[in-house]
């Protein structure tokens, strides 16, 4: 855009004749041209900004009148005790680097139980400078090749001098289901259903929400492909179990932030699955803002009314929420 701007600003100054009307035109198309470009890259299929196939799970709304899974109301009942959907913003936010064509690539080594064929032998996988794991246990770090519409997603990542390590992780595809690998527990993508920081600039999520639970059942469903919990309780959540928020729930009338509003909005519309055990009852995943600097949540997140790191967003009547079958 800079160069674009100098070049404006040359016409300007060259008096070479052109009417003032002339440049405004000139300045018009180029912005429009510009604009085209930023809206087709954000709205291509299987991008980074629109990840995974139309018919993935993530992508797909609830239907009206769907069933509910008979044992909803204690499973919600468990998970709700404390009013909240607490927002991993920070400590367990998920840092997702787009990695151009002149990123550093690097033999990445698991360093994790034997548990196979490490997901990222054999692959020249591309890290951009200067990319960090979140600072919570997880460690958790996403780098997105869009070339090759490659998602490189890494559980407990370290760097060590130029070299990187994993605990574990997966290797999956922008184009795919967004269910393949072992970066999270239930076999989701770690970039599934994470809410990025554009859609709360936006005030619009499009897609599922990738959820946690502390109650998470060692069953799972469809379409997780595996489950990491340890509950045996008769209210425990199974992972992949697609938690919806009631749609009579009238949200413009409870006065919630934008950013309350657009999660709650997506709950509805979407719905989340649960992908993975978490420390809280219940969280949902959010990108890590690159200006974040913790305890500061970053600008996107304060503006969209998030105070804190783990918000509970207590305003949505979360107990409302029940378990679809």
């Amino acid at each position: 855009m800079r160069a674009t701007d100098n070049a404006i600003h040359r016409m300007l100054d060259s008096r070479s004749g052109r009417s003032v009307a002339a440049v405004v035109v000139i300045v018009t198309v180029v912005a429009a041209v510009l604009t085209g470009r930023a809206a087709c890259s954000k709205t291509v299929e299987g991008g980074l900004a629109n990840p995974f196939a139309s018919d993935s799970p993530w992508r797909r709304t609830i239907p009206q009148q769907p069933t509910v899974d008979p044992k909803s109301a204690a499973m919600i009942e468990y998970v709700q005790s404390t009013r909240g959907l607490f927002a991993n913003i920070v400590e367990f936010g998920i840092p997702i680097y787009s990695a151009g064509p002149d990123a550093p690539t690097f033999d990445v080594k698991c360093t994790g139980p034997e548990w196979g064929v490490c997901p990222f032998a054999g692959w020249p996988v591309p890290i951009p400078y200067g990319a960090k794991p979140n600072s919570g246990s997880d460690g958790v770090l996403v780098t997105v090749d869009e070339t090759s519409s490659t998602i490189f997603e890494f559980w407990q990542a370290v760097k060590t001098g130029n070299e990187w390590s994993a605990q574990w992780g997966a290797v999956n595809s922008l184009r795919g289901s967004g269910w393949g690998g072992s970066a999270t527990g239930s076999g989701a993508s770690r970039l599934g259903g994470v809410i990025r920081v554009a859609e709360i600039r936006a005030g619009v999520i499009p897609h599922a929400l990738a959820l946690q639970t502390s109650n998470a059942c060692t069953t799972f469903r469809p379409p997780a492909l595996k489950s990491d919990g340890k509950s045996t309780r008769a209210d425990c959540l199974p992972e992949g179990a697609h938690l919806q928020l009631d749609p009579a729930v009238d949200l413009s009338a409870l006065g919630l932030s934008r950013g309350e509003l657009a999660v709650a909005t997506a709950m509805q519309r979407y719905g989340g699955y649960i992908v993975d055990v978490g420390g809280a009852p219940l969280s949902v995943s959010f990108e890590l803002e690159a200006s974040a600097a913790p305890p500061a949540l970053g600008k996107t997140y304060q503006a969209a009314g998030f105070r804190w790191d783990y918000d509970p967003m207590e305003r949505v009547p979360w107990e409302k929420l029940r378990v679809l079958s």
